[in-house]
């Protein structure tokens, strides 16, 4: 994890905050997780591709990072815009471990709050999540924080790394968040069909996902492995994106809490 002045466009990411409050209250959804945001805000927002594929920008990360990274390309999780404040308000983010490789957090304005940050657990996701789902706390003394500023950029790899937004008392803060992933190794990635299907129930983003599967991540990962399939095709899709609406779902939203 890094965090840097990132040198971006004042001005750019000043349109890119007042349009999305703007736009707050019709895009803006709290469905799980205690979070509400704008899902895939790029589509209403195009400053926000403007950034996400500034070739200085990405540049600068792959250097950071010492690998050549690329925009997330599914369109519904390539960006997202998050508003955060106290429980009676829009809340802060809970526990969880994220989907896609790499996320770049750019808080766009933090206003009355001088401690939000994020909380990072330094053990193992799947023992974190053992913890919680036992009703248990998660241990103070194996978490570490960074504390967010405007005008820095937080940098991770927080696939399969447990953290949350550390619970607001006061003000609001509103978050730029891009993410990426290897563009030599895009079959990396923790975005399951069951959570992506969860957080947009209409199932638009299938056949993006399918494409990106044949052209992209599948042919990575047989030139990684050394193998070698017959033309791809799609028979299977039908079938699991049934049982994803049938049984994955439901037994997710039943986990987490969604209605």
């Amino acid at each position: 994890m890094a965090q840097f002045k990132h040198n971006y466009d004042q001005n750019l990411l000043s349109t890119i905050l007042r349009k999305a409050l703007a736009i707050k209250e019709e895009a803006a959804i709290k469905r799980h997780l205690n979070l509400k945001y704008i899902r895939g805000p790029q589509r209403l927002i195009p400053e926000i591709s403007q950034l996400n594929h500034d070739p200085l920008r990405l540049a600068r990360i792959n250097q950071l990072v010492g690998a050549e990274l690329e925009p997330y390309p599914i369109s519904i999780v390539a960006s997202t815009i998050t508003f955060m404040g106290p429980e009676d308000g829009d809340g802060t983010v809970d526990w969880h471990s994220d989907g896609c490789p790499v996320t770049e957090l750019i808080p766009l304005s933090i206003d009355d709050n001088d401690d939000c940050g994020v909380e990072i657990y330094k053990g193992n996701h799947e023992t974190g999540h053992a913890l919680l789902a036992e009703g248990k706390e998660i241990p103070g003394d194996q978490v570490f924080g960074v504390q967010h500023r405007v005008g820095s950029s937080t940098l991770g790899q927080f696939i399969r790394v447990l953290h949350r937004t550390v619970p607001m008392s006061r003000g609001t803060r509103v978050t730029l968040v891009l993410n990426l992933r290897s563009r030599e190794k895009p079959y990396v990635d923790d975005n399951s069909l069951h959570y992506l299907g969860a957080d947009n129930p209409d199932f638009s983003w299938v056949d993006e996902v399918v494409s990106d599967v044949r052209e992209h991540r599948l042919p990575a990962y047989e030139a990684a492995m050394g193998v070698s399939t017959e033309t791809p095709n799609s028979s299977w899709v039908e079938e699991v994106t049934s049982d994803i609406r049938g049984h994955q779902i439901p037994a997710y939203k039943n986990q987490v809490g969604i209605q």
